[in-house]
């Protein structure tokens, strides 16, 4: 994920960590879905979180098997399969990513509340398993938080951080309803909806949303937070989940 290379800082020869980036290609049932630019590592819990966080399957139980090869990774999916993405090339995708985000239909379903103090915690927890993001300053982390389950990634692309995570709480058969996801980069819509659709209930960033990201949690009955940083945070949507005095 991160490599030591040579540089100069004040005419001086010093020694400096980068991030590493690869291409990966999905492909189900034979069929090119996208290809990413993202950090090398989790590359099979990213097919299975970009597929469930776009809508492109229902869940871990329409994915056969998943298999990557050199730059592919090569996903077996249920024949419901090719009925979703021909939706999905016909209503909001080009070349494989989101282009317009359609919330319509799309409402968390989940009564879960977490404290302020706990989210507060949570986020330092973040920052400090984030090591390669401080080491680099180059890369996004992401967190899914399951009771004692505390999983994380990082990537070069915040996007992908959240692909990553879903399809590392969908292999581990996390309860998505009975948890709340952190993250290091801002929320625009096309972020705020995978974890919308996979019934996430609480998204919370360091850094902020953007107005696209507000409006999908507003219609998605989803709890958006963001700036947590010290002891604070901004709540801009369905603030009943957050439990201030705890």
């Amino acid at each position: 994920m991160i490599r030591k290379i040579i540089a100069f800082r004040n005419g001086e020869k010093i020694e400096e960590y980068v991030a590493e980036e690869r291409e990966l290609r999905i492909l189900v049932n034979d069929i090119p879905v996208a290809t990413a630019k993202l950090s090398p590592g989790f590359e099979k819990e990213f097919a299975i979180g970009y597929l469930i966080g776009e809508g492109l399957v229902r869940g871990i139980n329409d994915i056969k098997d998943v298999r990557i090869e050199q730059n592919c990774a090569y996903v077996e999916a249920k024949k419901e399969f090719e009925k979703s993405y021909e939706q999905y090339l016909s209503t909001d995708c080009i070349s494989g990513w989101r282009v317009r985000v359609e919330v319509e239909d799309i409402k968390v379903s989940s009564d879960y509340s977490v404290g302020f103090s706990e989210i507060i915690n949570s986020m330092k927890e973040l920052q400090r398993r984030a090591k390669n993001w401080r080491i680099t300053g180059a890369l996004h982390a992401a967190a899914l938080i399951n009771g004692n389950d505390f999983l994380i990634v990082e990537d070069i692309s915040r996007h992908i951080a959240i692909d990553k995570i879903i399809g590392m709480g969908a292999l581990k058969g996390v309860d998505f309803s009975q948890s709340y996801a952190l993250c290091s980069g801002r929320l625009p819509g096309d972020m705020v909806i995978k974890m919308a659709r996979v019934n996430i209930p609480i998204v919370c960033s360091r850094t902020a949303p953007i107005l696209s990201g507000i409006e999908c949690a507003e219609k998605a009955d989803l709890t958006l937070v963001g700036f947590v940083r010290g002891r604070r945070m901004n709540i801009y949507t369905h603030p009943r989940r957050i439990l201030l005095g705890k």
